[in-house]
């Protein structure tokens, strides 16, 4: 190997690393906000220093790390993590935690709790920065596994034991959505069997899919899937148009729909294993002091709707 005559700069490494997680130079140049050029030149550069092919480039296709590109890759994420907990070490001496937090979440519970988190630990902390991603299950778990988000929210389902996890304050039971003038909806609770009568509006995201799926089959029960969406939102207004019933978790502070129906959240007797929010980190890739400061004020905040809230018991 040729020795050495330039040094890599952490700029380097951070445009090395958003490629790999983003698996494309188009879109790490999206996510950070640089053009597609200037990360080309990056990595090529750091490529010549470092005397080894970091990717394979593939027309069209993105671009995948070589066997050395690999080995790189989880060192240059060590050094950055380094880099960030040093700058954010040295402001807490001052009693100032700056930095950016990653944050994923479930993109159908996202609406409904992220942006109160957010906007209240901004009031709190101007200081800190905060990226938000919504998505799938595997796209989060995905990125808690690539160093793509430090802190992740989801429902604790299938998670595995690489993962730390800490239940949040939310409502966890389902419930069964119906229009609201539908017969079922005069009473005050609901039964398995008497929902698995009518036609399923099925939220249709994993793993809430075969949640969902599961709490009827385990009781011997096997309701007709109608209709099924990816969007809660969807959900509810096929709901709304009277084509069905659905079981959801998550609970809007409304009972109207986008096209303007009323809906009615009913509680269903039966006793069913419980879908609980959580927030979660790799076990293997500690907090920064900015997350953690994240992390408090999420255990601090009450995440039950308005409705839930007031008829809680103490």
């Amino acid at each position: 190997m040729r020795q050495l005559t330039a040094r890599f700069t952490l700029k380097q490494i951070k445009y090395f690393v958003a490629v790999v997680e983003e698996d494309s130079i188009v879109e790490a140049a999206r996510k950070l906000h640089i053009s597609q050029p200037s990360i080309s030149v990056a990595i090529r550069s750091l490529e010549e220093i470092l005397d080894q092919q970091l990717f394979i480039r593939h027309h069209a296709q993105g671009v995948s790390l070589t066997f050395n590109g690999r080995r790189i890759y989880e060192k240059a994420k060590h050094l950055l993590q380094l880099s960030n907990d040093l700058e954010q070490n040295s402001s807490t001496e001052w009693n100032v935690v700056s930095g950016t937090i990653a944050l994923g979440c479930f993109e159908s519970v996202a609406p409904l709790y992220l942006p109160k988190l957010i906007s209240g630990f901004k009031k709190i902390h101007p200081q800190i920065t905060i990226q938000l991603h919504d998505g799938e299950q595997h796209e989060l778990m995905q990125g808690l596994h690539r160093g793509r988000f430090d802190l992740a929210f989801l429902y604790d389902l299938e998670l595995g034991n690489s993962i730390h996890k800490e239940t949040l304050n939310a409502p966890h039971k389902p419930y069964a959505l119906l229009p609201e003038k539908h017969p079922l909806a005069r009473n005050d609770s609901v039964s398995l069997e008497e929902l698995s009568h009518e036609p399923m509006i099925l939220l249709d995201v994993v793993p809430s899919r075969n949640y969902f799926i599961d709490i009827f089959k385990n009781r011997g029960f096997y309701p007709t899937v109608a209709y099924s969406s990816p969007s809660i939102e969807m959900v509810r207004c096929m709901v709304g148009q009277g084509l069905g019933f659905s079981v959801l978790v998550t609970r809007p502070c409304t009972q109207d729909t986008y096209d303007g129906k009323r809906l009615a959240q009913i509680d269903i007797r039966d006793e069913m294993p419980a879908s609980t929010f959580v927030m979660a980190y790799l076990k293997n890739n500690q907090p920064s002091p900015a997350t953690r400061l994240f992390m408090d004020y999420c255990r601090s905040v009450d995440l039950a709707p308005p409705s839930l809230a007031r008829h809680a018991s103490p």
